[in-house]
């Protein structure tokens, strides 16, 4: 028996039927992957502003009272940033760096270890840890510099924090 042709309209509707199936596939890959780069991103973003902020606020710190001694990382161990996030206590930034940067971020969770390293009187950097895959290990680590210059031997003229450097690697030296 010989098929019949496709009429106008059943080949228009043959036509629209294609087009939206494969708009709908399109569509849930997209939302998919999309997800997943939205989440990596913002979980990047939260690391870069922490960062700063510490920075900037051991730099203003620093013209006063010198670079802080080096601080522990919050939270103290990686593990603790699994699921939504750790959302820290007053406690969790007792050390003097963080008090003396005026950096207590208790008002959201957390998705970075975030910590300060003096190397000598004069600069340190501010580092994050994060695990921006979600996978439960760390796979990147951002710092930036804070630099402090003198005037007098004693006395220092300015501080100022350089640019966030980012590492994405399967695993990272704390």
């Amino acid at each position: 028996m010989p098929s019949k042709p496709l009429s106008g309209k059943r080949l228009v509707l043959l036509g629209a039927g294609v087009i939206a199936v494969l708009a709908l596939g399109i569509f849930l890959a997209f939302a998919f992957i999309g997800r997943k780069q939205l989440v990596r991103a913002s979980f990047l973003s939260e690391g870069r502003r922490r960062l700063g902020d510490f920075g900037e606020g051991l730099a203003h710190c620093a013209v006063t009272a010198g670079l802080p001694p080096s601080s522990p990382l919050v939270p103290a161990e990686f593990d603790q940033l699994k699921g939504p996030g750790y959302q820290s206590t007053p406690q969790d930034w007792a050390a003097e760096a963080f008090r003396c940067a005026h950096f207590a971020p208790t008002d959201a969770t957390s998705h970075f270890q975030i910590g300060w390293k003096r190397h000598d009187a004069e600069s340190g950097e501010v580092q994050a840890f994060g695990d921006v895959d979600q996978d439960g290990r760390v796979d990147t680590r951002m710092t930036a510099p804070v630099k402090c210059t003198f005037k007098e031997p004693s006395v220092i003229e300015k501080c100022g924090i350089g640019p966030v450097q980012e590492e994405a690697i399967g695993a990272v030296e704390r």
